[in-house]
């Protein structure tokens, strides 16, 4: 899907105030990292690493794991269409509501794609090569306990899971799956840097699995997909990842805050999610409607989520923003119900 998500700043002339189109962190790139940046432009000189491997060597202490678990890719989008590419002419589940891009990628490499309601993930039948769920999940924000995955993942040894977790810092209450990639060799676990640190013009997730899958996509994978200033700056947040993690929990309170404020407006239901974005619902109108009607007379972009598969009904998705921001998208929407 080249259209369609969340941050399409591009496609309007106004400036954006308060982006809350797109789940990264809104406090911006932290400054430290930015430096780096600044410094490694001297790199588009040469070319990267083919693999992006001096990456792989940082993460893998960081996730209790070794070098050959990791594989880094330009963002978590590649990871889905590169592990789509090992199941040509197989079958595949996605559960939803979900990212667009697990299906396109599916539909790009000629597998076969059912979809199922992601709250019925515990008990669904499991008949499919490959297996889609994101958690916690984009764009309701529903949590999948560990405990979950662990039963289907061990029920179903014949089916790859691939477990999306590029929101998991953005969540309270959810556990990851990574310590169960040693236990079970059908577990794939993808991940993302560039929410969380507000990087996502350069683009950078990368995959943890066990060492012969990760071998397989690695065949797969074109050389050189993670530029040389995406390296430079996960070689920088590795090493300083718990000093450059934003606080989370504050943007979860503050997202819960906001849940609660718009779901006593009139004219509004709210999902309650314990993430930093969550799905609301007008009573009037369009969501294609009411995202325009928030750019056009606040500069706010919020997420039309009609298109995403298994969402039913005109809702936005709203990632939480600066106490300010909220306040403005709350002005904005009590015009709106006016109206």
């Amino acid at each position: 899907m080249l259209h369609g998500h969340g941050d399409d700043w591009y496609k309007y002339k106004n400036p954006v105030k308060y982006n809350f189109s797109s789940n990264v962190w809104y406090e911006g790139t932290p400054e430290k990292l930015l430096n780096v940046l600044r410094e490694a432009i001297g790199s588009i000189g040469r070319y990267p690493s083919p693999d992006a491997g001096e990456l792989a060597e940082l993460a893998a202490p960081h996730h209790n794991l070794t070098k050959s678990h990791c594989l880094f890719t330009n963002g978590a989008t590649e990871a889905f269409y590169l592990i789509a590419s090992l199941f040509s002419q197989k079958a595949a589940t996605v559960f939803t509501p979900a990212f667009a891009e697990y299906g396109d990628a599916c539909i790009i490499h000629e597998v076969r794609t059912a979809f199922h309601p992601l709250r019925l993930f515990k008990t669904a039948p499991v008949e499919t090569d490959l297996v889609f769920i994101c958690n916690p999940n984009n764009p309701d924000g529903f949590i999948t306990p560990v405990e979950d995955f662990e039963w289907q993942i061990s029920s179903n040894p014949n089916s790859i899971f691939v477990v999306d977790e590029a929101y998991i810092d953005f969540a309270e209450g959810v556990s990851s799956c990574v310590y169960l990639i040693d236990k079970y060799p059908n577990l794939i676990v993808v991940k993302s840097l560039t929410k969380l640190f507000c990087i996502p013009g350069i683009r950078l997730g990368y995959i943890l699995s066990n060492p012969a899958l990760i071998e397989r996509l690695q065949q797969k994978k074109m050389p050189w997909s993670v530029n040389s200033i995406a390296i430079e700056a996960g070689k920088y947040i590795f090493r300083h990842y718990e000093e450059l993690k934003p606080d989370t929990i504050k943007g979860v309170a503050e997202s819960r805050e906001l849940q609660k404020e718009i779901a006593g407006l009139k004219g509004f239901s709210v999902i309650q999610a314990n993430t930093t974005f969550f799905l609301l619902k007008p009573e009037k109108g369009t969501a294609a409607e009411l995202k325009e009607f928030l750019m056009q007379q606040y500069q706010l972009l919020v997420r039309d989520a009609t298109n995403f598969k298994g969402l039913e009904g005109e809702y936005i998705r709203v990632a939480v923003q600066s106490p300010e921001g909220n306040k403005l998208l709350i002005k904005g929407l009590k015009k709106w119900s006016r109206n």
